[in-house]
């Protein structure tokens, strides 16, 4: 049983880990799938969604900021997944000012907005009709990467051969994964 004084810390808690305003995710539609608005913008002009991907480039201008987003698919936790597999880009339309120190070229980030319309591009020579996104909610995430694999021939275990209290036996070594380094 959990004491009554307990139930509003562990209220505010559970409410504290979610990554985007609750009231926007009501209105976002499962079945929009990035593929078709891809193929008519304006067709989807108004709804709700949430897409990630990787930032190609940041453009500020004297009252908003634009960033080109290549598209992939996002995870539980709504992360860009699968950063090779992209069905297109997309631009973020954020109204107000974004550091493009920040917000540079191969971050990750997700967005929760509407679909405001579409923009023509050139990618390259090729002239490219992108979605546009009008900015409620911006998630940029961390960069991480991997610590250099080593093997240090001075390290040796407290207990090589039999562990702390009980003294149990360590049948073999086990190798640590590598830990994650911000970047």
């Amino acid at each position: 049983m959990i004491p009554q004084h307990c139930i509003p810390v562990l209220l505010i808690l559970i409410v504290s880990c979610a990554h985007f305003p609750q009231q926007g995710m009501q209105d976002v539609k499962r079945e929009i799938e990035f593929r078709d608005v891809i193929k008519d913008p304006e067709a989807f002009k108004g709804e709700a969604i949430i897409w990630g991907g990787v930032i190609i480039e940041t453009i500020t201008r004297s009252d908003d900021t634009l960033i080109i987003v290549r598209q992939t698919e996002l995870d539980f936790q709504k992360q860009p997944k699968d950063l090779d597999k992209s069905a297109g880009r997309f631009i973020i339309r954020y109204r107000g000012f974004l550091d493009p120190a920040l917000y540079s070229r191969d971050r990750e980030v997700t967005v929760e907005g509407r679909i405001a319309g579409k923009e023509e591009r050139f990618v390259g020579e090729h002239r490219v009709s992108h979605p546009v996104i009008d900015s409620d909610s911006l998630r940029l995430w961390e960069t991480w990467r991997k610590s250099p694999d080593y093997y240090d021939p001075w390290y040796e275990e407290p207990y090589p051969i039999w562990g702390p209290y009980p003294y149990y036996y360590h049948h073999h070594h086990h190798r640590r994964p590598p830990p994650r380094i911000r970047k």
